[in-house]
């Protein structure tokens, strides 16, 4: 930045006057009051704006003049800015070639890196500045050089300071009235009172440990469950980025998957599509045409409308035939549908009794009744017979074998027969138990009939009915049965039917203003169909027979929808040729390769959301159902957790309520409560004071760092620039733990404090130019020294004037000063001279 115009309006002594100045080393001199620290000040309230009313001597209002302020022309990048300042209007900055405003931001980011107190540090500098030097101390000395160097470590400093300070007020080492301190002593003097009042309580020792152990692995849950919390947070956070996670994931593998199109196909299908476009809008046109040909004012709604959607009606009235045929089939299924219902009504009707046994919960039943008439035909015919011959040898009601063979065994048993006794008793033995075994089948026919009965009832039949009666009633509703499915078939045909018809003439409803359809009266649908194509031909006839331009328009939309066909078939076959399935696919698989390479570009951008450890973390889990479950279990972990830090506590507070009843009179507990809370209070002091510690060492070190990294490089320069002030008395600048020193070129070391004022002076000349070169190259902002050189001796004035010129090569100097020498030292040219 050069400033090359300064126009005041009215500050301080100045009103109406202006100051032409060039690039290089400007000297403005002036004796004392001539004002040149006002137009100093008048520079720098330009730059970074004029003080508040609050500071009166600062804002150097003028004492005649009506206006406040003026303007400041600055040179930047080869353009001419014009900045203006004028009271309490806003400032203005307007670009002096074109006359376009600027945004005031702009000021701002010239002057970057730098505000007023940074630049007034490093490019501008007084007389009071250097003298004040010979009041310093040499570590202030070399405080003030390195704060210098360090572009807004001053705050930083009075910060550390500040945590110091406070501190110190918390706690020091051989401190007394420090708070920390105080409370340190007060906690051992508690401490020695809590173990004389433990010897009285012999029992406290157990509870204590007790409590001490309670203590810590209520300690240990505690952390568990701040780490569980913490972990909880992390999950919730991988659950928050999965959406993004997943969208990286689709991008790389549609970029792993994606197939390339040959660029011969992506050319011609572009071209044949662009025809097809430019084709299809020909067509509109030549339809919209068509629909204002008709005369016939009765037919023009339904031709135009027609005209519009020929295509559509075109196809449809090719599928017309196959509609008729649908609809045919329909209503033979439907004259089906009512026979088998009909038939299965009036069987119902006949037998009312069966509709029990239709339930569905029932046919099991009837399939085992079935199954067991199938199976004990044959068993049931020979046991029939056999329990009708006993009853026939039965005298008087009582079985012949059971009087037969009772008699039998008495004669045995009482008459003298000799060996035939045993063939007595033999047979009455035999008839009897025949007797017996025929009453045991008996019993078990009894047991049977009563499973029959139970399964008629299962089977919704009548527990009265015997077997040819249950036979003939299954029967009847076997064919019940049959004649039931035969409906419900019948039905679910007529049905699917019924939905293709339909499913035709859905494909109408584009057209219900003319053509309604309605899904409930199929009949009526179909034939509205039928009869609207009939009529539409009947009104193209007329409409062809009374205008020749109608049948021209229509020849002409015929052909363009024919080339339109022509253009969709060599699509298709585009598409069939690159190995899709239809012209939709390949116009997909083009977009998803513009789109892949879209993405291609937007990647880098969505990775940069995830960071490399939640990228880690979301790769360890499969799914989003994965992570949700991690989330789940650890939560569940959390409620565990917090559950036994509930029964720790509470088991901690039962040890403590024991140990409160060994100490009735109180004075225990108060002791160690106290001792409780002044040890918290010394554990919170303590963390006050490391933090405020460790701030301060840290801004230290972080300062002294940077300073260490910059200074060698600027020590190097400022030993040249020394060297030479000094007529190379002093040839090297050094560091030396945080105190700088002097070489001279006969080996003799210095500190700053051993030198004279004016050597020190151009000390800090020598350091101050060194920064300029090495941090000014961040904004080459115009340097101003107001009377800096008044202790130098004529010979380091010149040098110091030599300094000033090689700096002023890459910024403006500008040097105001009450020497006459300048005016016959220095070109006439570079002096301005105020009066």
């Amino acid at each position: 930045m050069q400033i090359s115009k300064i126009e005041i309006a009215g500050f301080g002594k100045f009103h109406h006057a202006t100051f032409e100045l060039s690039s290089g080393l400007q000297v403005i001199y002036g004796v004392n009051e001539s004002g040149k620290s006002t137009l100093r000040a008048f520079i720098l309230g330009m730059l970074f704006g004029f003080p508040s009313r609050r500071q009166p001597l600062a804002r150097y209002e003028p004492k005649q003049a009506d206006q406040y302020g003026g303007a400041l022309e600055v040179i930047v990048a080869g353009q001419t800015y014009r900045l203006t300042r004028l009271g309490d209007q806003a400032p203005t900055l307007v670009n002096a070639t074109t006359k376009q405003p600027q945004p005031l931001a702009l000021l701002a980011k010239w002057l970057a890196p730098y505000d007023e107190i940074s630049y007034k540090q490093l490019f501008t500098f007084n007389q009071a500045e250097l003298t004040a030097l010979k009041t310093l101390s040499a570590t202030d000395l070399n405080l003030q050089l390195q704060q210098a160097g360090t572009v807004g470590s001053a705050a930083w400093r009075t910060t550390a300071l500040d945590l110091r300070s406070t501190a110190d007020e918390l706690y020091k080492p051989r401190g007394r009235k420090p708070t920390l301190n105080q409370a340190l002593q007060r906690y051992q003097t508690l401490k020695q009172q809590v173990q004389t009042a433990q010897q009285n309580y012999p029992e406290y020792q157990q509870l204590q440990a007790t409590i001490e152990q309670l203590a810590a692995e209520k300690s240990q849950l505690t952390r568990n469950l701040a780490r569980l919390t913490e972990q909880q947070q992390q999950l919730a956070n991988l659950r928050n980025q999965w959406t993004v996670y997943q969208q990286l994931r689709q991008l790389k593998a549609s970029q792993a998957n994606q197939t390339s199109i040959p660029a011969t196909i992506r050319t011609k299908f572009a071209a044949l599509t662009r025809q097809q476009l430019t084709l299809q809008q020909t067509l509109t046109s030549a339809r919209q045409q068509l629909t204002q040909q008709p005369v016939d004012e009765a037919s023009k709604g339904v031709i135009g409308f027609y005209v519009a959607h020929q295509a559509q009606f075109d196809h449809l009235e090719t599928q017309l035939p196959q509609l008729q045929q649908n609809w045919g089939r329909y209503q033979a299924l439907a004259a089906q549908v009512a026979a088998a219902q009909a038939s299965y009504d009036d069987q119902l009707a006949a037998h009312p009794e069966l509709s029990a046994s239709l339930s569905p919960n029932k046919q099991a039943a009837v399939a085992a009744l079935q199954a067991r008439f199938k199976s004990a035909e044959h068993t049931e015919s020979s046991t029939r017979t056999q329990r009708q011959t006993p009853t026939q040898g039965k005298l008087g009601g009582v079985d012949w074998r059971l009087i037969v063979g009772g008699l039998g065994l008495v004669a045995g048993v009482i008459l003298p027969l000799g060996a035939f006794r045993w063939v007595l008793m033999l047979a009455g033995l035999g008839l009897l138990g025949w007797f017996g075994w025929e009453q045991l089948d008996a019993t078990a026919s009894s047991t049977v009939d009563a499973d029959w009965v139970e399964q008629l009832t299962a089977a919704g039949l009548s527990p009265s009915l015997d077997r040819a009666g249950a036979q003939q009633q299954l029967t009847r509703l076997v064919a019940l049965q049959q004649a039931q499915a035969t409906s419900t078939t019948a039905q679910q045909q007529l049905a699917a039917q019924a939905a293709t018809v339909w499913q035709a003439l859905s494909d109408y409803q584009f057209a219900a203003d003319w053509l309604p359809v309605d899904q409930q009266q199929l009949g009526a649908s179909v034939t509205r169909v039928t009869e609207f194509f009939e009529r539409l031909r009947q009104k193209l006839q007329t409409e062809r027979l009374s205008g020749a331009d109608f049948a021209y328009t229509q020849r002409q939309v015929q052909q363009l929808t024919a080339q339109n066909h022509q253009l969709t078939e060599q699509l298709q076959t585009l598409a069939t040729t690159a190995g899709y399935a239809d012209t939709g696919a390949l116009a997909d698989a083009i977009a998803a390769e513009k789109a892949a390479a879209a993405n291609a570009a937007s990647l880098p951008q969505l990775a940069a959301q995830l960071s490399a450890a939640e990228l880690t973390a979301l790769q360890q889990y499969a799914s989003l159902t994965g992570l949700q479950e991690a989330i789940t279990s650890n939560r569940q972990q959390l409620t565990d957790n917090q559950a036994q830090l509930t029964q720790q506590a509470a088991a901690l507070v039962t040890a403590q309520t024991q140990l409160e009843r060994l100490t009735e009179d109180g004075r225990y507990t108060a002791l160690r409560q106290e001792q409780a809370n002044q040890q918290t209070a010394i554990t919170v002091m303590a963390r006050q004071w490391l933090t405020r510690q460790l701030g301060a060492t840290w801004i230290d070190q972080a300062l002294r760092q940077l300073t260490n990294q910059q200074l060698p490089a600027i020590l190097s320069q400022a030993s040249t620039y020394f060297a030479q002030l000094t007529g190379q008395r002093y040839n090297e600048i050094k560091l030396v733990a945080d105190e700088l020193v002097l070489n001279t070129s006969t080996g003799v070391t210095f500190e700053i404090a051993e030198l004279s004022t004016a050597t020190k002076e151009q000390l800090y000349l020598a350091i101050r130019l060194a920064l300029i070169g090495h941090l000014g190259g961040q904004a080459a902002l115009p340097i101003m020294i107001d009377d800096g050189f008044v202790n130098f001796d004529e010979q380091r004035r010149q040098v110091a004037w030599q300094l000033l010129k090689t700096v002023a090569a890459d910024h403006q100097v500008i040097y105001f000063t009450n020497e006459t020498a300048a005016l016959t030292q220095l070109p006439a040219d570079a002096v301005q001279q105020l009066t």
